[in-house]
Formats: structure tokens, sequence, C-alpha cells
């Protein structure tokens, strides 16, 4: 039972109203795919409002975290070049060298010659940015968790599979 002061859970949800609607004016569309890619906007722009308050209380922002987070993974020396970060990351170099900027000035990371290649530059986590990572990684995980929290544990595990399997997909070079 709902308390007095919390609306009880509908069965219905944005998507499904949003699809009546279409379904109404133009009964002849085939809405499936609004169904799942509707959701999915939704799901993210949910999510990310979630992951960047959970930043901004440590002065970081989910950009910021992803390129510490995936210096740290790679582990010691903590090292990729800035082209792999933004291939990785899914963002421009541009975006990227504004990044990374940033956490340089924050002493979080800095840039070391490249031994392979005189000419490049390597991004490189500081002992601080691993000491930050290393605090808030179990944190992150467990505002993650809380996110999901109401999915099963097996709804998840199923969704985590369709997710992969379209992320499969969606990964494919084009043509």
């Amino acid at each position: 039972m709902a308390k007095p002061d919390q609306q009880p859970a509908s069965s219905v949800d944005h998507v499904d109203r949003v699809i009546e609607q279409w379904g109404i004016e133009r009964p002849d569309l085939d809405l499936r795919p609004t169904a799942i890619v509707a959701r999915l906007g939704r799901a993210v722009s949910f999510t990310d409002q979630r992951l960047e308050s959970f930043f901004a209380q440590h002065g970081l922002t989910r950009g910021l975290w992803d390129v510490l987070a995936s210096l740290r993974r790679t582990g010691a020396p903590f090292r990729l070049s800035p082209t792999e970060l933004a291939k990785e990351l899914m963002r421009t170099t541009g975006t990227m060298t504004s990044r990374l900027a940033q956490l340089q000035d924050e002493g979080l990371i800095r840039r070391v010659p490249d031994p392979a290649d005189g000419r490049g530059m390597l991004v490189e986590l500081t002992a601080k940015g691993r000491r930050l990572v290393d605090r808030l990684a179990a944190e992150h995980l467990a505002n993650e968790r809380q996110i999901l929290a109401g999915m099963s544990a097996s709804d998840q595990k199923a969704f985590a599979a369709l997710l992969a399997d379209l992320l499969k997909h969606l990964e494919l070079p084009s043509s």
C-alpha cells in the first residue's frame, strides 16, 4: 500500500502514453521500435542525472570520471594516448583535449612523452588521480546498484545480455 504522500506505482510509463497517442493518430505506424528506443533514451537521461549528481558531489563530471577510470583500469603505469582515450570513450579529440586540461589542472593526470613515439605524448594517471578513483569506485558502483534497484538480479542479467546483443550490432563498422 502506498504511503499517503506517495503516488502508487503506475503500470503505464511515459512511453506507453506516447505510443497510445501515436496509435490513435497514426494506427498505420509500427511503433515497436519506439517502445525500446524511447525507453532507452529516457533511461539514459535519468541515469545520467543520477551519475552527474554523484560526481558533482566529488568535484567531477561523469566525463572526467570516465577518463580517470579508463586510465586506472588499464593497470600500471596507467597510461593511454589521447587518441586511445577519445576512441575508447567515443568522444572527439576536442572534447578530450578539454577534459585532459581540466584533469591536469587538478593534478589528477599528467602528460608524459611516449617512449614508442618521440613526437607523441601519453596521458598518465597521477598518484592523486589513482587515490581519487580508488576512493570513489565502490561508492560509484553502489550508486549504480541503487539506480538499478527496481530490477531483480535475474532481470538485470537478462537486460545486460540484451543490451550486449544490441551493442554488438551497433558497434559494427558502417559500410
